[in-house]
């Protein structure tokens, strides 16, 4: 599924520039760039139907938390100042089975359903076939960690 969600977000003019990057405590799925924002990206795939809850529902307090970490690690890799680049956490809830959610969250910048040939991307598994892909841009805020700045600690 995170494929099907890279070639999601490059179709939409986000540059990938990693794909699960991982540090001691997360992994972020995508990381990417569209203009000046810096995208960490998470994906989350649930059935259609099911009562396990939507995508983005999977992603809660803590594993906002280990993101962020995650976040500061890339950062602190690659010498990107936090505090002085956009920084935006994004996730991609891909819904796939029979039923469809027709209801869309504010933040949601779109919705597309895949099926077929209109699949981006290889669909050589028939997994992504039908996929409901749900891009909810700030799902979360930054939450640098320690006080102020990001702690970088010996990783």
């Amino acid at each position: 599924m995170e494929n099907l969600a890279a070639a999601y977000l490059q179709e939409r003019g986000v540059t990938v520039l990693e794909r699960n990057f991982r540090s001691r405590e997360a992994e972020i799925d995508i990381i990417g760039r569209q203009g000046e924002a810096l995208i960490f990206v998470e994906v989350k795939a649930r059935r259609k139907g099911k009562k396990s809850g939507d995508g983005e529902e999977a992603v809660g307090a803590a594993k906002q938390k280990r993101i962020c970490r995650c976040a500061d690690f890339y950062m602190h890799e690659k010498g990107i100042d936090p505090f002085e680049t956009s920084i935006r956490f994004d996730v991609i809830a891909i819904a796939a089975g029979p039923q469809a959610r027709p209801e869309a969250d504010e933040r949601t910048e779109e919705r597309a359903d895949f099926s077929g040939d209109e699949s981006p991307g290889e669909n050589s598994s028939g997994e992504e076939s039908g996929a409901e892909i749900r891009w909810i841009r700030d799902a979360f805020s930054y939450v640098p960690y320690g006080r102020s700045k990001p702690h970088w600690r010996v990783w």
